[in-house]
């Protein structure tokens, strides 16, 4: 029993022995200062926009503090003056907020981390005219909060800059196709409007959708593709019969129904055909038909 008891006391003694000690106070100035109060010091500049400031009373207590408890705040104070500093930026930022899940993946501040990491993205989005990567990159950082952090209050946030992250991506789309449609390149328009309309018809406004039909069936219509563009030319005069174009796309669409493109369609392809001396495709003949007295089968 006495053995057990020795054992048991020099375990303890060993388990104590490698607990990590605190740090509570650091060196700075050539004197002792507690973390605490270098922390809140850093806070106030971060608070007051001093960002630079911010930064090196934070940067103290991850060089010299490693152990404390105000470490992990540090480091995320570290990210939110490159944030906010427009000096810096978010490019700067991202890194020490992805660093900061890394060591921290389970605090408390873990799910506002992930957000900031999507903010870093989302910050970055340009014009609908231009490259869209930062808004699937954001997309892709927000969803990732949502999975990890659903009862967070931030997970509700993301979903707001998930919905405007694709907005901006219809945006996007939609103002590609008119650039191309305006250059005549009916066939990049075209799929340009077909993957807006399959993709992202519920995040595009009501403006965009009458002039996505119109510039669609146009774009159809030019490649004489009539039954397309009288499908969308019906959809548009449906959902928006005071449209602006209804004037235009009345009359091409009675011209379709007529008939009378589909012929005049039909007769440049003969003469085109004629003219190139290319022989048109051979009729079926029919197992009747004769051809020096033998039956073709």
């Amino acid at each position: 029993m006495r053995r057990l008891l020795l054992v048991s006391l020099c375990l303890l003694l060993v388990m104590g022995g490698c607990r990590k000690k605190v740090d509570s106070k650091l060196w700075t100035g050539g004197k002792q200062v507690p973390v605490s109060q270098v922390y809140e010091k850093g806070l106030t500049y971060l608070s007051d926009g001093k960002y630079a400031k911010a930064r090196q009373y934070f940067q103290l207590i991850i060089d010299n503090a490693a152990n404390s408890k105000e470490f992990s705040k540090a480091k995320l104070g570290i990210a939110d003056a490159e944030f906010f500093d427009l000096e810096r930026g978010a490019g700067d930022a991202l890194a020490d907020y992805e660093s900061y899940l890394i060591y921290f993946p389970i605090s408390k501040d873990a799910p506002y981390a992930q957000y900031m990491v999507g903010m870093c993205y989302y910050s970055q989005i340009s014009t609908p005219d231009r490259d869209q990567s930062f808004s699937h990159q954001a997309i892709e950082a927000f969803e990732k909060l949502r999975q990890k952090y659903p009862n967070s209050p931030y997970s509700k946030l993301s979903e707001e800059k998930i919905k405007a992250c694709w907005q901006r991506l219809a945006a996007h789309e939609f103002e590609v196709g008119v650039f191309y449609y305006k250059a005549r390149s009916y066939v990049a328009s075209s799929r340009r409007f077909e993957y807006l309309l399959d993709n992202y018809l519920s995040y595009i406004s009501r403006k965009e959708k009458e002039q996505t039909y119109y510039f669609y069936g146009r774009s159809q219509f030019e490649m004489t593709k009539y039954d397309k563009a009288a499908r969308y030319y019906r959809l548009l005069l449906k959902e928006f019969p005071n449209t602006l174009y209804h004037d235009q796309v009345a009359a091409e669409l009675a011209d379709i129904e007529s008939g009378k493109l589909q012929k005049e369609k039909e007769k440049k392809i003969e003469e085109y055909l004629k003219k190139h001396k290319i022989k048109g495709k051979p009729e079926k003949k029919t197992g009747t038909e004769k051809k020096e007295g033998n039956t073709i089968r």
